[in-house]
């Protein structure tokens, strides 16, 4: 490196002197142009004299004189007529002139122009406008030999010079720079790529503060790093395959595992078949069960009724009246449940058809209203409404839906309290579906059992609660039926607060009735 800047540092300068050079012979070569231009000057006021008096003798000796000059090699005054008045030339020849003179060899391998100055003499009281002139043939390489000297003598000198001062310039830079890099190197290529920072690069004292030892402090910090770079490679290799000894063996238990979950779910899968075979068949048999055992319960129903009402005339005592009466309402709240359970039952076997139709959702509201009114005010229960008369048409089973509705405000007020209150709401949302509530000041339903209030035979819990006939299936079915219709329900309630059971309608349910 040190080696490559020197000779460019060589060569730029060898290449500035040449510039030089070549700039000093352009301006020697004009220098040598004016020096003839100004020998003619001098000379033509003669010539003009000698052209005017026509004296051959004379002319000839003006030439000589012209000749005189080493560049000049030759000279000759013509007249008007465009005749050689007078000439002179120099015999001297090349051969001659450079046999003692090495400059002018040099010089006669760079120019051999000969160059003719011409100058029209002036002469007065003459009728012709050009009565002669004077021309001079120059030698440009005699006439440049002095700037050939010059140049040989700079060129020797220069380039001593610069061989010398090329020289310091690669002494010192082989001692400040390639000897501690070349060092440097042999020291890199000691070290073992396995243990990097094992072995340091000795810094010189004289090196310490530039930029060599920042060079080597570099090179070992490097070497520290990458040293730990590889401990710590090495450490997580050993890890990792620590790592993979124990993922191979815990893939090995979890296969195992796998293989025993799948035995565990094939038993699950035949388990569930089962438990779904026989709740088709509980289904089944409830749905069977409660057909059979309507059909005597409404021959009781119809036959404690005709005895109610003395049809056939009257009953003796007056405690057999009591007693159908007692037989009366049993016998409806036993087929309520049986409707129930056969309502449940046909759910769960996906025998339940719905009925679709368009129906005007406002009556149907009132309808259930005006139908509970009688059962809440058994109960000293205020049972009031807000309907909207604007609410839209509803398309859906009339029937399902009625039935939801009143399973919601029979067990509002069911589990609320004498003299509490039962109000029914419906409304429009914002995205044109209906909905409508039902909210009491019941004794609530607690928060943990949220969740499983829509579940088939679950109650909530309380003594209150406990002391109500029932099976837990009303709300299961009102999901049910409430699903069935792309609906959802919603709870709100706590212990002693009340309860709030919200039914939402989707949007595509509502027909406007314009």
């Amino acid at each position: 490196m040190a080696r490559t800047a020197v000779l460019i540092a060589f060569s730029v300068g060898i290449l500035l002197s040449c510039l030089q050079v070549y700039w000093d012979y352009l301006q020697e070569g004009d220098e040598l142009s004016r020096s003839v231009e100004e020998i003619m000057l001098v000379h033509s006021k003669s010539s003009s004299r000698v052209v005017m008096i026509l004296d051959p003798e004379l002319a000839e000796e003006m030439v000589e004189g012209l000749v005189i000059y080493p560049f000049i090699r030759e000279a000759r005054i013509i007249d008007e007529n465009n005749e050689i008045l007078a000439s002179y030339r120099d015999v001297s020849t090349d051969q001659e002139l450079s046999k003692n003179s090495t400059t002018l060899r040099i010089a006669r391998s760079f120019v051999t122009d000969m160059i003719t100055f011409s100058r029209d003499l002036e002469v007065e009281n003459t009728f012709s406008d050009k009565p002669g002139r004077l021309e001079v043939v120059v030698d440009k390489a005699l006439g440049m030999q002095p700037f050939f000297s010059r140049v040989m003598t700079i060129f020797l000198s220069g380039f001593i010079r610069n061989f010398l001062l090329v020289g310091l310039l690669y002494f010192v830079f082989y001692a400040s720079l390639t000897k501690p890099l070349s060092q440097m190197v042999g020291q890199v290529s000691l070290i073992d790529p396995e243990q990097p920072g094992e072995r340091r690069i000795p810094i010189a004292e004289n090196h310490r503060e530039d930029e060599i030892g920042i060079l080597a402090q570099s090179l070992n910090n490097a070497f520290d790093k990458s040293q730990a770079m590889l401990d710590n490679m090495r450490a997580t290799n050993k890890a990792l395959a620590s790592s993979e000894d124990t993922l191979r063996k815990r893939t090995w238990e979890l296969e195992k595992e796998v293989q025993n979950g799948r035995k565990i779910t094939m038993e699950l899968i035949a388990t569930k078949e089962e438990a779904e075979k026989a709740n088709r068949a509980k289904s089944a048999f409830l749905a069977n069960v409660s057909h059979e055992l309507r059909t005597p319960l409404n021959a009781i129903i119809g036959f404690s009724s005709i005895m109610s009402d003395e049809m056939f005339g009257p009953i003796g005592n007056d405690r057999y009246k009591s007693y159908l009466n007692d037989i009366k309402d049993s016998s409806e709240h036993l087929g309520a449940l049986l409707g129930e359970v056969l309502d449940l039952a046909k759910i769960e076997a996906g025998q339940m058809q719905m009925e679709p139709e368009d129906f005007a959702f406002t009556d149907l509201l009132n309808e259930s209203v005006s139908l509970m009114s009688g059962q809440a005010a058994s109960k000293s229960l205020k049972l009031t409404s807000k309907i909207p008369n604007d609410l839209p048409l509803l398309h859906g089973d009339r029937l399902r839906i009625k039935q939801s509705v009143i399973n919601i405000l029979s067990n509002a007020i069911k589990f609320t309290p004498e003299s509490g209150k039962v109000h029914l709401e419906a409304h429009i949302r914002e995205d044109g579906g209906c909905s409508v509530y039902v909210e009491d000041t019941g004794i609530g339903i607690p928060s943990e059992e949220h969740e499983d209030i829509f579940t088939p035979f679950m109650r909530a819990s309380g003594a209150l609660s406990r002391s109500h006939e029932g099976t837990g299936l009303g709300l299961a079915i009102v999901a049910s039926f409430v699903n069935e219709h792309e609906g959802t329900i919603e709870l709100d309630s706590e212990m002693g607060e009340g309860t709030k059971i919200t039914i939402n309608f989707p949007a595509e349910r509502s027909i406007s009735s314009s």
